[in-house]
């Protein structure tokens, strides 16, 4: 399997084009949804902590050691920083997903420097071009997950990451967290769904097909005749979701699709989308005192144990939870690398003509260096 399976699977569905051009803060939403998942832990609080570390044992973690691969089949990590903790964020569509939802959707680094409290998030384009663990050939870095998980299951998924990432940046990347998309809809859900106010209408009219994963429950879907026959009978249609301007209420589902449309704007317009979601779900977790209130938070916690896959342990955890308040998460520092001027990457293209990043220097040297100094 490589990722031009992937890809042609894509185009059928339209899905390979080169992307617009983005502005450098354009993939932070999914790490700051991960952040906001870690500050509802550490609202959890002394009374809920044997809940926490209870759900957490039923999260589906990974013991990861070599898992029988040979030397010359896995990159070694760099020494780990006693000071600095490395967590790889991964966001995907899951496994259910017969469309290339192993394929890593979002690939960030989150960096903690214990000893002063500072946080950073660093975001590796899904296209960037690597060589994967256990090949001898180079793929784009979202690939590393789908391969790993085909050999080794959820553990070889996370390795393959962990060691494509950490070349790349040069980093000891101590533990990842992977999360499906369901997690999300769980989590709205459970707030009673969000609010929020569009200035005008937002429109999606090329993503969703009779067939597709359209939200058949939706209000905000409208099914669209495409094409009929001579005899008036319908050949195919199309569902075009639409959210008006104004104050909306969105439930799970409903939120999932406006964070995830991405065929009729640009990037710029999915990510702005994404941290409306997120900026909503805070005020509404806020709002109704989320934080404490155990059963909402036993509800969400349920749902990271359905939806989350990891190599962090309840110790792990609990290790996080006790550095938490000394985070400096309010000054988080973003690092992203993209096809600007400093961004240290280019466009280029596979010979079979993919879409891909590379270093502008021809080696991840320049990449490694912005992310050793990243707290300077």
């Amino acid at each position: 399997m490589s990722t031009d399976n992937f890809d042609k699977q894509e185009e059928l569905e339209g899905f390979i084009r080169e992307p617009k051009p983005r502005p450098r803060w354009r993939r932070f939403a999914f790490g700051s949804w991960i952040l906001v998942l870690v500050v509802i832990l550490v609202g959890v609080g002394g009374s809920l902590i044997y809940k926490t570390g209870f759900t957490f044992s039923q999260i589906q973690t990974e013991k990861i050691d070599n898992l029988g691969l040979t030397e010359n089949m896995v990159t070694p990590m760099p020494a780990p920083d006693s000071d600095q903790i490395n967590i790889l964020l991964l966001g995907l569509r899951g496994e259910t997903d017969p469309n290339g939802g192993l394929l890593t959707d979002s690939i960030m680094v989150l960096s903690i420097k214990k000893s002063t409290g500072q946080v950073a998030l660093i975001s590796i384009p899904r296209d960037l071009y690597v060589a994967i663990p256990s090949t001898n050939t180079k793929e784009k870095i979202n690939y590393a997950y789908a391969l790993g998980f085909e050999k080794k299951g959820a553990a070889g998924a996370l390795l393959f990451s962990k060691i494509a990432v950490s070349q790349v940046t040069g980093l000891y990347i101590d533990r990842a967290i992977s999360v499906d998309h369901q997690a999300l809809k769980d989590i709205v859900d459970t707030l009673g769904g969000i609010t929020i106010t569009l200035d005008k209408p937002f429109i999606e009219d090329q993503q969703w097909f009779d067939g597709g994963d359209a939200g058949f429950s939706s209000a905000f879907f409208i099914r669209t005749t495409m094409a009929t026959s001579s005899n008036g009978e319908i050949k195919s249609q199309k569902w075009v979701f639409e959210i008006p301007a104004g104050i909306s209420n969105l439930d799970g589902s409903t939120a999932l699709y406006f964070a995830r449309a991405r065929y009729s704007s640009s990037d710029f317009d999915r990510v702005r989308r994404q941290q409306m979601v997120l900026a909503a779900m805070k005020e509404k977790a806020l709002s109704l005192g989320v934080l404490a209130n155990p059963v909402k938070i036993f509800q969400i916690l349920d749902s990271l144990s359905r939806n989350v896959k990891t190599d962090m342990d309840a110790d792990d955890f609990k290790n996080l939870i006790s550095i938490a308040d000394n985070l400096k998460t309010k000054n988080i520092i973003h690092k992203v690398f993209d096809t600007t001027p400093e961004g240290l990457l280019r466009t280029s293209r596979t010979d079979s003509g993919s879409y891909i990043l590379l270093p502008q220097s021809d080696n991840f040297s320049k990449i490694q260096e912005a992310c050793k100094n990243i707290f300077n």
